[in-house]
């Protein structure tokens, strides 16, 4: 990840239901936070995603690596740290940094994601992607602007 302003930022708290019996964040928490960055990302560019469904696409993940660094624990901070790029024109490629409130990071995740087109009870990727909706992701690869 390199510049700092393209960066989508989400902040969170462990509570217990992302927890296990230890108070450690679950790494299926890490999933949920992920997809709810995406989702917050996509809201801030005026996409609701809920909307996008509606008119039958769908964006969604077609490989996932999370390396866990630093264990989260009930009651922390964690900020999400989102970049995203549009590689080979139909590809979306998130990379997400987990970091703790003194900047250390927690987990690395890169996310590949694709979109698809739900039509008659089939699922097809979209290669040629509709004006709208490619504009959309060059937004989120431009990231916020502060």
């Amino acid at each position: 990840m390199s510049a700092a302003n393209n960066r989508w930022k989400l902040k969170k708290t462990v509570l217990p239901q992302h927890t296990d019996h230890a108070g450690v964040m679950w790494h299926g928490s890490y999933l949920d936070f992920l997809e709810e960055g995406r989702i917050d990302a996509l809201d801030k560019v005026g996409c609701s995603y809920s909307e996008l469904s509606k008119q039958g696409f769908e964006i969604i993940v077609i490989s996932m690596q999370i390396k866990y660094k630093i264990s989260f624990f009930h009651g922390e901070k964690v900020l999400l740290n989102s970049q995203f790029k549009l590689e080979n024109k139909i590809r979306l490629n998130c990379k997400t940094l987990f970091l703790k409130s003194n900047g250390d990071i927690g987990a690395e995740a890169s996310i590949g994601l694709v979109v698809v087109n739900k039509i008659n009870n089939s699922i097809k990727l979209v290669r040629d992607l509709p004006v709208q909706i490619k504009n959309i992701l060059l937004l989120l690869e431009e990231g916020p602007e502060f």
